[in-house]
C-alpha cells in the first residue's frame, strides 16, 4: 500500500508541475540511497530503489519527448487534465 501511495504522489507532484519535475526528484534520490541526503521519515520513500528507477524511468522518457515531438504531445495530452484533477481542492470527506 506505501508503494501505491509513493506512486500516486510522484504523478500528483508531477502533474501539477506540467510533468518536468523528475530530474530533482532523480539527484534527490541517488543522493539519499548513496547517503548523502537524510530524509525526514515521511519523504523515506524517495530514498528507494523503486523510486530511483521510477524517477530514472521518468526522467529518461521526459527527456526523450524533447526529441520526439509526438511523445511530447501525447505527455502534454496526458498532463494537461492531470494538472487540472491536482490542482482542484479536495473537498470530499471520507465517511
Amino acid at each position: 500500500m506505501e508503494t501505491i501511495i509513493s506512486i500516486l504522489l510522484g504523478i500528483g507532484l508531477s502533474a501539477a508541475a506540467g510533468f518536468r519535475i523528475f530530474i530533482p526528484f532523480l539527484v534527490a534520490s541517488v543522493a539519499a540511497i548513496t547517503g548523502y541526503l537524510p530524509l525526514s521519515p515521511s519523504f523515506e520513500w524517495i530514498g528507494t530503489y523503486p523510486a530511483l528507477i521510477l524517477f530514472g524511468a521518468a526522467t529518461i522518457l521526459e527527456i526523450a519527448a524533447y526529441y520526439i515531438p509526438w511523445l511530447d504531445n501525447l505527455l502534454d495530452s496526458i498532463a494537461t487534465p492531470a494538472a487540472f484533477v491536482a490542482g482542484a481542492p479536495n473537498n470530499i470527506k471520507a465517511g
